[in-house]
């Protein structure tokens, strides 16, 4: 797993890496012209009758985005292409995970002979100069990080080997540089949610990734390295920063405050002193350099 500095204030810094330059065997192309042909390929190839003019919104190493303009009454599409099939399979069990219980955008479609996802186009973005925008920012990352507690029945019994229960008892993961301080993450986790969470972490947050539907709801966009091993913690320690980025700047004991709320509304049981005392222990485990002033 590779978990990278957090684009606001690289808030992250310090946190665990075990990918080598080049990893990837066939990382996603850089010229413009091999990216649209990947996209139309994709499109032909696993989403037939979607049409239109494409146009790259974004290329990584490990992923590309695209939008598909169609008619407005068709409404256009993001088309997302991945070069790291485990990355493709991780977003869309994210999806899978998130769509009915969190407030993220939708998917309408994937093809694993492309690795590819149809998503909903949201081109509005927030609008950060409300003064309830930091309240709204840790609801909607709390919607998620709670996510696993609203899975239906079915959804819920496939990922109980993922459950805080089920990751207290297995090897620690590979990434933790400090199993001990891990195992005190997990405890503390418990203790606030109980053993059936599933602790989704890991958000990609900056203030470009809220997004506001033609409805005026807010949603947060790419959900593709939310994963069931990675507590909400690693989100918590990058708040203060998107917030400062986004034209906030919020005491760190008030963002602490926010979290707790948003994850008291939802069925958690932190207290301000467990929570620091949770964040503390999951900077020893993951070599996190700095936590903002949360544990303060």
């Amino acid at each position: 797993m590779t978990i990278a500095p957090a684009t606001a204030a690289e808030a992250l810094t310090g946190l665990a890496r075990i990918r080598p330059a080049g990893w990837l065997a066939t990382p996603m192309p850089t010229d413009p012209v091999d990216l649209l042909v990947r996209a139309r390929q994709a499109l032909s190839a696993d989403h037939p009758g979607v049409d239109g003019r494409v146009s790259v919104l974004s290329a990584r190493y490990t992923a590309a985005v695209f939008t598909v303009h169609r008619p407005p009454s068709e409404g256009s599409l993001v088309l997302k292409l991945h070069a790291d099939p485990a990355a493709y399979a991780g977003e869309t069990l994210a999806y899978a995970l998130l769509a009915d219980t969190a407030p993220v955008a939708r998917l309408y479609a994937e093809g694993e002979g492309s690795l590819s996802l149809l998503l909903e186009y949201l081109p509005e973005p927030a609008d950060w100069t409300r003064v309830e925008m930091p309240a709204l920012l840790a609801e909607r990352v709390a919607a998620v990080h709670t996510a696993s507690l609203r899975l239906p029945g079915e959804a819920a019994e496939a990922m109980a080997g993922f459950t805080l229960a089920a990751l207290h008892r297995a090897p620690t993961p590979a990434w933790i540089t400090d199993p001990s301080a891990f195992s005190e993450v997990l405890a503390a986790h418990l203790d606030a949610y109980g053993p059936r969470l599933v602790p989704l972490g890991h958000l990609d947050l900056k203030p470009e990734h809220l997004r506001r539907r033609p409805s005026g709801e807010v949603v947060l966009l790419d959900v593709e390295s939310v994963r069931p091993d990675v507590t909400g913690l690693i989100d918590l320690a990058t708040l203060p920063a998107v917030l400062r980025q986004a034209g906030h700047e919020l005491a760190p004991a008030r963002v602490l405050g926010l979290y707790l709320d948003a994850t008291a509304a939802r069925g958690a049981r932190w207290t301000a002193g467990s929570l620091k005392l949770a964040l503390r222990a999951y900077a020893a485990a993951t070599g996190l350099e700095s936590l903002h002033g949360l544990d303060r």
